[in-house]
């Protein structure tokens, strides 16, 4: 089954979430982080998918404290990005339980760094392809680049990069449904699978991304917090054959 993973974006401390990535058009939803993520998980999340959007925009974990009462606070897998720009703090994350961390912009800001931590715990890095137009975005969307998310993808699958976040920037935060053919066209050009996030708002959104070949998961953010999407209607769907 693909698995529903409902995001956490912490902001200054909160529960957040953005427009497009926009950090000034923020919705704040909790204040405890801990508190949204054992809700998460007491409706069935099988994962949480955490982003420390300061650590994004700065390159240091500036969450890391709420990040470590998550991970404290749930038993279920957690995933977790944001400001991941050293080995060390790759290392703390998984020290602190973390399942997987999640790597961004040091892919191609910091080569040789991203080398050592692939070296580190490769199986336990998921790439974050943050994608609008066919290219990538980083620096927490704020920079773009000329690089093709399909060829970067199949570069990194080939040094031993299993797990992939593609982000259809376009559409994340806007409620406005996903877009089955750019998904398609980027599954079938890179040769990966994926966890999806970026524009879910529905279940008719969630019968659609069964149909997508290659998708592992899904990252459920604004539809969930502002009750477009129950999690378990989601689930639900999920396991319909």
């Amino acid at each position: 089954m693909i698995l529903p993973i409902p995001a956490i974006d912490i902001l200054e401390g909160k529960v957040v979430r953005l427009e497009k990535g926009d950090y000034q058009r923020v919705t704040v939803f909790s204040d405890t982080p801990s508190e949204v993520a054992r809700k998460w998980e007491a409706e069935g999340a099988p994962m949480l998918h955490v982003v420390d959007l300061d650590g994004a925009r700065q390159g240091w974990p500036v969450n890391f404290e709420s990040i470590r009462q998550i991970l404290k606070a749930v038993r279920i897998p957690v995933q977790i990005g944001g400001g991941v720009r050293i080995t060390e703090t790759l290392r703390h994350y998984i020290t602190e339980g973390a399942q997987r961390v999640v790597l961004g912009s040091i892919a191609i800001k910091d080569p040789q760094e991203f080398e050592k931590m692939v070296a580190f715990a490769a199986s336990q890095i998921a790439v974050s392809l943050d994608v609008e137009n066919g290219n990538l975005k980083i620096q927490g969307w704020t920079e773009n680049t000329s690089i093709r998310a399909t060829c970067f993808a199949q570069n990194l699958k080939q040094i031993g990069i299993q797990h992939f976040i593609f982000t259809d920037v376009a559409q994340d935060g806007t409620l406005t449904g996903i877009r089955p053919r750019v998904i398609q066209e980027f599954l079938q050009e890179s040769g990966v699978s994926i966890i999806l996030a970026g524009g879910v708002s529905s279940v008719d959104d969630i019968r659609k991304v069964k149909t997508i070949e290659g998708v592992e998961g899904v990252i459920l953010g604004k539809a969930l917090y502002t009750s477009a999407l129950r999690l378990k209607d989601v689930i639900k769907t999920l396991r319909e054959e």
